[in-house]
């Protein structure tokens, strides 16, 4: 348990599990925030992304707030996708994008601060040329929790290692060590307290000691070796290698700089790379700062207030770098007027200012968009309007400025405005309410029908109401012509003799004209068939009739086909034809129209039936010809054989049964061209 007491802080100060803390939030964050959208739930989930917000914030100033901008950026972007076109979440969703981003910046910039006077304080505590040692007062002891590596080094030991110990312990003389606790647990503190301490190899050191009390039941001791001069100007060269180090290695721009000419006198790595040099020797060699100034006059500005002030702090200038490209410093400078040079520490806030901008542009991308949508935007506190978008004062007639601190009343009819009021009071007390339509009276008397979508904000410090107001005017006089149109449409379908219906691409009946209805009645068929499937409706139509109807889907095709079925031992006959609907550049529906052909069908088989029949008998009469003629011709010759009285008689009954059968073949002949007229003109027979 000891050990984690004092391995958990060690975890906290680290950058990779900030790191992961962030990404695991972030995450979290999103996928909640997309579950609310898509569940329209979207009042709370918002806020768990203040978590990872004030962790990049906090923890990484100087990209927190590009960071913060990302977050913000990728809620608003997926607020925009699920929510379109729910206009009250998209208002809400770009509320919290300017609430993130405030949010980022203040934390960033009071982390800056915090890790600014941090960074002071490590400053004193770990390069201090006294050992520094935070202990715990506890009943077993002073029991060290930290201690600088000056400290741990008189001791013998690494920093760390000394976490945990009993600070009295390394002390080698029972009396001082009375003397210590006996002084400090009263609440008092020690000051030039001499004492000897054993290292950790045995060797026992001369030290000064001072210590106090701390808030929170710790106290500070601050020993300082006084061995041996040798070993104290040891100590002198190593305080001196470390402030080197701290000033090389810096974070941060640090520069001597000349007043009379700006040139370099010394500067750090960090200070020549920040202006695009590759080493400090040549920024030395080559800069000098009233070359590089953007904006003009500022140097001398800053020149004239060190003439009031010694030294001034978060001044921010322009500069250009090596290439040619801006950079946005914020330095701290100090003037030492009788030494002829000016300490300057610089921080490059080139990404801080990038982003104020990027900022700046969304501001004025939002402040256009809404100035440039043809939907009404209202922002209203009672009655009194605060704001107007200049569609929504055009549509009224009037101009925004005219508008404005005016009554909003005067724009409702009379007969919306105890709705709109109603509504209001609702959202400000927290009811969820769904658009509704209203009519607006514009300066022509005129009137105009919109669909007012609403959300509580604050406007300018004031409780206010945003309203969305979408002009649907020519929406409904488009629905009232629609209406009319489809009566129209219908009462059409409805007087026509063929029997007609729709059916959409499932095959189900979306619409049946009269005629229909009545050949279903005629048949027995007098239950709904609108919303029922084609099959099992119309049994009639399947096979190849229904492998049509999919044909004219697929093709969008116009196509001919004939149904024929026996119901109720009725045999029925319809010449059928199918029309594509189509929408959305596909076959929405298809148009089944059906032609009662049965009686024409039976009319034409009969004649075809008689036309055969008479083709016969035409045919039996020839052959009947022949039949008498031969008999005739016996006849005949017998007669001219017997001779007698009676011969010329039956010559000339012969001759007299030869013209009538003549005559019958004549009419044989014409009968015959009169057939081949009807195949040919009537197609009836072979």
């Amino acid at each position: 348990m000891g050990i984690w007491r004092h391995r958990i802080p060690v975890i906290l100060e680290q950058r990779d599990f900030w790191i992961t803390i962030l990404l695991f939030s972030t995450f979290f964050a999103f996928l909640l925030n997309y579950y609310s959208l898509q569940r329209g739930l979207n009042l709370v989930t918002p806020h768990l992304f203040y978590i990872p917000l004030v962790i990049a914030a906090y923890w990484f100033p100087r990209r927190g707030v590009l960071i913060t901008v990302g977050i913000a950026m990728g809620y608003l972007a997926m607020a925009y996708i699920t929510g379109y076109p729910n206009l009250e979440v998209i208002t809400q969703a770009t509320a919290q994008f300017y609430v993130f981003v405030a949010i980022g910046v203040i934390v960033a910039s009071l982390s800056n601060t915090l890790k600014e006077q941090e960074d002071r304080y490590h400053g004193i505590f770990d390069y201090s040329e006294a050992g520094v040692f935070l202990a715990m007062n506890l009943r077993s002891g002073f029991v060290i929790e930290e201690a600088n590596d000056r400290g741990a080094d008189l001791l013998g030991y690494r920093a760390r290692e000394l976490a945990g110990r009993e600070f009295l312990d390394f002390f080698v003389d029972e009396g001082e060590k009375a003397g210590i606790r006996e002084r400090v647990l009263a609440g008092g503190a020690v000051t030039e307290f001499e004492c000897h301490l054993r290292r950790k190899d045995g060797y026992v050191i001369h030290g000064l000691m001072s210590a106090g009390p701390i808030p929170g039941r710790k106290v500070v001791f601050t020993l300082v070796d006084i061995t041996g001069m040798k070993k104290a100007e040891e100590a002198l060269r190593e305080s001196k290698e470390r402030y080197q180090g701290l000033y090389t290695n810096a974070q941060v721009g640090l520069a001597r700089v000349s007043v009379a000419d700006g040139s370099i006198i010394d500067a750090n790595d960090q200070m020549a790379s920040m202006f695009g040099y590759p080493s400090v020797n040549e920024f030395i060699r080559e800069f000098r700062f009233p070359e590089h100034y953007v904006d003009r006059g500022v140097r001398e500005h800053l020149i004239a207030m060190l003439a009031d002030n010694e030294t001034i702090s978060n001044f921010e200038a322009r500069f250009t770098k090596r290439d040619g490209s801006i950079l946005w410093a914020r330095f701290w400078v100090r003037i030492f007027s009788e030494k002829g040079y000016l300490e300057e520490v610089f921080t490059d806030i080139t990404e801080e200012k990038q982003s104020h901008r990027a900022l700046d542009e969304s501001e004025e991308r939002y402040r256009k968009l809404v100035e440039s949508l043809p939907d009404y935007i209202l922002v209203f506190s009672g009655e009194r309007l605060l704001f107007v978008n200049r569609s929504g004062a055009e549509a009224l007639g009037r101009s925004p400025e005219e508008m404005v601190d005016e009554s909003i009343s005067n724009f409702i009819d009379p007969e919306s405005w105890d709705s709109v009021r109603r509504h209001s009071r609702e959202r400000v007390a927290g009811v969820s309410v769904e658009p509704y339509e209203i009519t607006l009276s514009t300066h022509e008397g005129k009137s105009r029908t919109v669909l007012v979508n609403a959300t509580p904000i604050t406007y300018r410090n004031e409780d206010a109401i945003l309203a969305v107001l979408t002009d649907i005017t020519e929406r409904k006089q488009a629905e009232e012509e629609l209406n009319a149109s489809k009566d129209q449409y219908i009462a059409t379908i409805d007087a026509m003799i063929d029997g007609i219906f729709l059916v959409n691409r499932d095959l189900d009946i979306v619409l049946v004209n009269s005629t229909f209805r009545r050949w279903l009645e005629r048949i027995g068929m007098e239950r709904e068939i609108i919303g029922r499937n084609l099959h099992d409706t119309l049994p009639c139509i399947s096979g190849t009739a229904l492998a049509k109807v999919r044909e004219v889907f697929l093709t969008g095709r116009d196509l001919e086909t004939t149904i024929g079925f026996t119901l109720n031992g009725r045999e029925h006959i319809f010449e059928t034809r199918l029309i594509p609907v189509l929408g959305d550049n596909r076959v929405e529906r298809v148009m089944i129209i059906m032609r009662d052909i049965t009686r024409s069908r039976k009319i034409e088989e009969e004649k075809r039936f008689a036309y055969e029949q008479i083709e016969k008998n035409i045919e039996q009469f020839a052959i009947l010809g022949d039949h008498i003629r031969n008999p005739m011709q016996v006849i005949v010759g017998l007669a001219d054989i017997e001779g007698g009285p009676f011969s010329e008689q039956i010559r000339c009954q012969a001759k007299e049964i030869d013209r009538t059968v003549s005559q019958l073949d004549r009419g044989w002949i014409e009968s015959e061209k009169i057939r081949e007229f009807i195949r040919k003109y009537y197609g009836i027979g072979k």
